[in-house]
């Protein structure tokens, strides 16, 4: 999957990683009969959201935002390198990842079954918080689930390691900054980027479940890390969307995962970009 939208004077791609198994129960504060009023109806609760790439040209860079999930997730993901190989671009020909977050629907597609660097020739961009996360020492007592994240993401971040360029707010690398919206993880990031006309915000995962959580910013997911702090996130990146002249790249927005957030009397409401 490949679409191709023009923002000012950046074009820009979404690729598909593939779609993710879900459940809606994992939206908190709702039923489930109150989430499959807004998402639709589901399979005892499981449901399919999408897992969006973006690709786009600066200068000579030829920059990717996110990686995808790689081999041994859900047998529904992992197909980015495919569906890029299929837009007429080689892997290896991309340059540049600006991370959201190392999640493992964003991360894990780094490298492949032998560890190995899928974007042989690419730097990657990660915000200074995220990355001293996932490589300082664990704090005692972590549990199981989260210990094998970080160990998956120093083997992916290990493969990069003379490519890794750590970044700050308040940095710009041509025209794309980084703005830590944390909450989902310690250090998720938002790009904004600069189109020559309206700016480009890549939200990575400020909403996980579109069709719940866009209506209903106040319902977290037991994805985030700190649910408090991931809704008070959310709530800032949709009012700074809908009330300035900003097209939004979601990882998880309805295709073709671009768009605009309009304010609505009791929430927002995302308009996807014409294709």
């Amino acid at each position: 999957m490949n679409t191709q939208i023009r923002i000012g004077q950046l074009e820009i791609a979404c690729f598909s990683d593939g779609e993710a198994r879900t459940n809606v129960d994992f939206a908190i504060g709702l039923t489930r009969d109150e989430a499959e009023a807004l998402i639709g109806p589901t399979d005892d609760g499981w449901t399919f959201i999408p897992v969006n790439n973006f690709l786009f040209r600066r200068d000579d860079a030829l920059v990717l935002i996110d990686a995808g999930t790689g081999s041994g997730n859900q047998p529904t993901l992992g197909h980015l390198p495919q569906n890029l190989r299929k837009g007429g671009v080689d892997p290896a020909s991309v340059t540049h990842i600006l991370l959201t977050h190392l999640h493992s629907d964003h991360a894990n597609g780094l490298i492949d079954e032998a560890g190995q660097a899928v974007y042989a020739h690419a730097q990657i961009l990660l915000h200074e918080a995220e990355h001293a996360f996932w490589t300082d020492a664990a704090p005692p007592g972590e549990n199981a689930k989260l210990a094998a994240s970080r160990e998956r993401n120093r083997r992916n971040l290990a493969a990069y390691a003379d490519r890794i360029r750590i970044v700050r707010d308040g940095e710009t690398w041509r025209g794309c900054a980084p703005a830590l919206s944390a909450g989902h993880t310690a250090g998720h990031t938002c790009w904004r980027i600069d189109t020559g006309g309206e700016a480009l915000l890549a939200w990575g995962d400020t909403v996980h479940f579109a069709a719940i959580q866009v209506p209903r910013p106040d319902i977290a997911v037991t994805y985030d890390r700190d649910a408090a702090q991931a809704r008070q996130a959310r709530l800032a990146m949709l009012d700074l969307v809908s009330s300035n002249p900003m097209i939004v790249a979601g990882s998880h927005l309805p295709a073709p995962g671009i768009g605009r957030i309009v304010a609505t009397p009791t929430g927002y409401h995302f308009e996807p970009a014409p294709r």
